[in-house]
């Protein structure tokens, strides 16, 4: 089994979107768990605040196939696709890092990805690969 780290957001109706979200997530993956929730403003982009998460989970299905079980996710909940993706969202599941490996640089710019990370998984500092350190502490 591979540990899996997704972050989650939505700024269309977050609470509900959040909310089925999760409860698909623990009826697809083992072992999953979940960060606290964040508010956050968007990011390149007009519109309402985001409400954000991370969730770590267990699967033996590979980083591509997890990401394309996590569109499926997002078009159920009626994921709009068109004009681009620097827009308002029902939901959006990025698979940031597959076991101990950062997939999404996102990861380390934004605080909605890192600050509900880092209740969650410790990761190498980029560049320093003698030691492991918390995603807060990269960015304090």
């Amino acid at each position: 089994m591979s540990e899996v780290l997704i972050g989650m957001g939505s700024n269309i109706n977050p609470e509900f979107h959040l909310q089925k979200a999760a409860a698909a997530l623990r009826c697809e993956f083992d072992a999953v768990c979940f960060s606290s929730v964040y508010r956050s403003e968007a990011v390149g982009m007009q519109g309402a605040d985001f409400l954000n998460a991370c969730c770590r989970f267990e699967s033996e299905l590979s980083p591509d196939r997890i990401k394309a079980r996590l569109k499926e996710l997002e078009d159920a909940q009626g994921r709009d696709r068109s004009e681009g993706s620097w827009k308002s969202r029902t939901l959006d599941l990025d698979v940031l890092m597959y076991d101990g490996e950062v997939l999404d640089d996102e990861l380390y710019r934004y605080a909605h990805a890192y600050v509900p990370a880092a209740e969650l998984v410790a990761v190498k500092s980029p560049g320093d690969m003698t030691g492991s350190v918390t995603l807060m502490e990269l960015r304090l």
